[in-house]
């Protein structure tokens, strides 16, 4: 690893290092602006002034605000958000229990996004202003503007009408139970256990929440990946190989595809945070369970504690996943390592 990218990745680590304080900063500030008391949320409307004031001392709601924030940013970096104010739980075990759920469903649409993305905004290149590119532009359209919760039901209305054995509900058939497996992720789980049904049927449940979840994804990646092929077509380099007789097929995969995946990582990295947080619509539609829905209960309840530790988890899966395509991009474009990534 040479001086070059060691800085880089220096650079970028401190910069995110300061979103995450920055937002640590915002949420604290946003959890104590809003109406309502902690405290008195938390034992009930029954619950005497004694009692609140209790709860407000055991919460360290009593102390100055710098105090309070430090205290939320320690047990933060500890992994210690409380307990939630309306289960009574702590807060860390029921995020990381419900965790694997969502990061299933985002990995699978990130990977639909990919396998799909790519190939066919490289075809809309390959055919620029014919029937395919038209077609696909169509497509994409319909795919950006579609949203979500809609891809979702009208996947289930098909599912029910011409796949009445497909499963629409859950992550697995309620008959096999929940395999108590080492990452939580059911599809990778149930090889590790040596249960291909498992995985299997977690496949199925899998695909129809992960397709709603992608189509909007799939589109951009593909709109951008046309647009980068088309720009970096006209450059005089690729020119030169055409002129030297190099096969298309050569320069478009080898040469234009690797110009042209900055944009789509990019885009990646960011569609990767934002469905950690944005899934909820899907999981609420196929019953999904994980914690992007946890998180939409959290805030219809105003269960502080939970808010809190969802919305710094979503946050530091923005910066993790920023970071790493940060890196890839620099592996793939040294260009942006030397001049700082600017």
């Amino acid at each position: 690893m040479n001086a070059g990218l060691i800085e880089f990745l220096l650079r970028r680590a401190v910069g995110f290092v300061s979103v995450l304080l920055v937002l640590s900063l915002m949420i604290f500030v946003l959890a104590r602006v809003v109406p309502g008391d902690p405290a008195r949320m938390a034992l009930g409307p029954a619950a005497s002034q004694d009692q609140v004031d209790r709860m407000r001392a055991q919460m360290g709601l009593d102390e100055p605000l710098p105090v309070q924030y430090v205290n939320f940013l320690g047990g933060a970096v500890r992994g210690d958000f409380g307990t939630s104010l309306i289960s009574g739980r702590d807060v860390t075990t029921e995020v990381l229990g419900l965790l694997p759920a969502t990061l299933e469903l985002v990995l699978a649409t990130l990977a639909l996004m990919l396998l799909f993305g790519v190939p066919l905004g490289v075809l809309a290149a390959r055919y620029r202003n014919r029937w395919a590119d038209t077609v696909l532009r169509l497509v994409s359209l319909v795919g950006v503007t579609m949203p979500a919760f809609l891809a979702a039901i009208l996947l289930q209305l098909f599912a029910a009408y011409f796949l009445m054995d497909w499963p629409i509900l859950g992550r697995l058939d309620r008959s096999m139970g929940m395999p108590a497996g080492p990452t939580g992720l059911l599809t990778i789980d149930g090889l590790l256990l040596g249960r291909p049904d498992v995985t299997l049927s977690a496949l199925q449940h899998l695909a129809f929440p992960a397709l709603a979840l992608s189509l909007s994804g799939i589109a951009q990646i593909m709109r951008i990946t046309r647009s980068a092929m088309i720009e970096h077509q006209r450059r005089d380099h690729v020119q030169t190989l055409r002129s030297f007789g190099v096969p298309g097929r050569v320069v478009t995969f080898r040469y234009l595809l690797k110009l042209s995946s900055v944009a789509p990582l990019t885009i990646m990295g960011l569609e990767f945070a934002s469905l950690i947080g944005n899934a909820f619509v899907v999981e609420m539609v196929f019953a999904w369970g994980g914690f992007a829905s946890y998180g939409l209960e959290s805030i219809l309840q105003k269960d502080l504690n939970a808010i809190m530790a969802v919305v710094m988890l979503s946050g530091l899966f923005f910066v993790v996943a920023n970071l790493a395509i940060d890196v890839l991009i620099g592996l793939i474009d040294p260009r942006l390592r030397m001049k700082g990534g600017r």
